[in-house]
C-alpha cells in the first residue's frame, strides 16, 4: 500500500508539472533524480512513468528513465483535427440534450452567466484562473451530457494533451478574451438548442485555438511553454 501511495504521489506531481509546463516538452526525466526528489524507490517511479507513458505524456528511455513527450506541429495538427471531429459532434448532441434535460440547461446557464460576469472584469491572475475553472466546468458538462458514451470517453481521454497546450494557446495577450467570447458563443448556441450553431461555434473555437498554438510553435518567443519544433 505504501508503494502504491508513493507511486500515485510521483505520478500526480509529474503529470501536473508536465501539464503546466514546469517540465518542458522533450525534457529528460532521470529515474534516479525523480526517486531522489520524492524519496521513492525505483519501483514506484517506474510505475509512475508507465502510467504517464500510457497517457502519451512521456516516452520511456530504455531502462534508465523517460522524457516528456515533445510538442510538434504535427502533434498539434493531429490533436486538433481529432478534437474538431469529436467535440463538434458532442456540442451538437448537447444542444439537443438541453431541450429536454433541465439539469443540463441549468448547468450551461450558470456557466454562461459566470462567463458574462468575467467578461466585464479587467485582466488579472484571479480572472484568468476563474476563466480556466469555468472552461473546465464547460468541458466536463459537455462530456457528461453527450449521449454517446464512447464519444464522451474519447474526448475525456484527450484532455491531458489539450490541457498541456493551454499555456501556449493563451500566450498571446488577447487570446484569453477571444476564447472567453468563443465559449460564450458555444454556451448560447447550446442553450438555444441549436445543434448546428453549437457545432459551428465549437469548430471555430478549436480552429482559432490551433492557429494560436501553431503561431507560437513557429515563433516560440514569449510562449509560456518550451516547444520542440518538429514539422513532420
Amino acid at each position: 500500500m505504501a508503494g502504491e501511495s508513493k507511486s500515485e504521489q510521483v505520478y500526480e506531481q509529474l503529470k501536473q508539472d508536465i501539464l503546466t509546463g514546469t517540465l518542458s516538452p522533450g525534457q529528460s526525466l532521470s529515474a534516479i533524480d525523480v526517486g531522489t526528489r520524492f524519496s521513492a524507490s525505483r519501483t514506484p517511479v517506474r510505475q509512475a512513468f508507465l502510467r504517464l507513458e500510457g497517457e502519451g505524456l512521456v516516452s520511456l528511455i530504455d531502462r534508465q528513465g523517460a522524457r516528456v513527450a515533445p510538442i510538434s506541429i504535427k502533434s498539434v495538427r493531429d490533436l486538433f483535427e481529432l478534437r474538431i471531429l469529436l467535440e463538434a459532434a458532442a456540442a451538437r448532441m448537447v444542444a439537443e440534450a438541453v431541450t429536454r434535460d433541465t439539469a443540463a440547461r441549468q448547468q450551461f446557464d450558470e456557466v454562461a452567466a459566470a462567463l458574462e460576469a468575467i467578461s466585464e472584469e479587467t485582466p488579472s491572475e484571479s480572472r484568468r484562473d476563474r476563466f480556466y475553472a469555468l472552461t473546465e466546468t464547460f468541458d466536463q458538462a459537455v462530456i457528461a451530457h453527450t449521449r454517446n458514451s464512447q464519444l464522451a470517453r474519447s474526448i475525456a481521454e484527450l484532455r491531458p494533451h489539450t490541457e498541456r497546450l493551454r499555456n501556449i494557446a493563451h500566450s498571446h495577450p488577447d487570446r484569453l478574451d477571444v476564447s472567453l467570447a468563443e465559449h460564450l458563443s458555444m454556451c448560447r448556441a447550446i442553450l438555444a438548442g441549436d445543434g448546428p450553431a453549437a457545432a459551428a461555434a465549437c469548430t471555430e473555437h478549436l480552429t482559432q485555438t490551433q492557429k494560436t498554438i501553431l503561431d507560437a510553435v513557429v515563433n516560440p518567443q514569449g510562449s509560456a511553454v518550451a516547444i520542440d519544433l518538429v514539422t513532420a
